[in-house]
């Protein structure tokens, strides 16, 4: 059996000030599309599910345990479990970003 989605008819959950998360998930693996606006707090955090970002527009820092990256249009990134990871935007564009998840995070459901 297939599911057919659009992002566009997805509903968007605000997640914290300046930050919209929308939500597609199967049984084994999510995706989450978030937009973040420009002067939006970093929100330091980890999780037990591996992570793979997308960027798709816009500049961001992005903390990776101890490292600190510059992400940007077309970057990849894997986030392993347990690490603890932000994301700051930089400049005045929005940055949308898809993150896969898996196993599900049972929390974005």
């Amino acid at each position: 059996m297939s599911v057919l989605c659009n992002w566009e008819g997805l509903p968007g959950v605000t997640t914290r000030k300046g930050v919209v998360r929308k939500v597609f998930s199967g049984t084994n693996s999510m995706l989450a599309l978030n937009e973040l606006k420009a002067g939006t707090m970093p929100n330091l955090h980890s999780h037990p599910e591996e992570q793979l970002t997308y960027i798709l527009t816009g500049k961001a820092e992005f903390v990776l345990g101890e490292e600190v990256l510059m992400l940007k249009a077309g970057d990849l990134l894997l986030i392993p479990p347990g690490v603890p990871h932000s994301l700051k935007v930089l400049g005045d564009e929005t940055v949308l970003n898809i993150d896969v998840f898996s196993p599900i995070r049972q929390d974005y459901l």
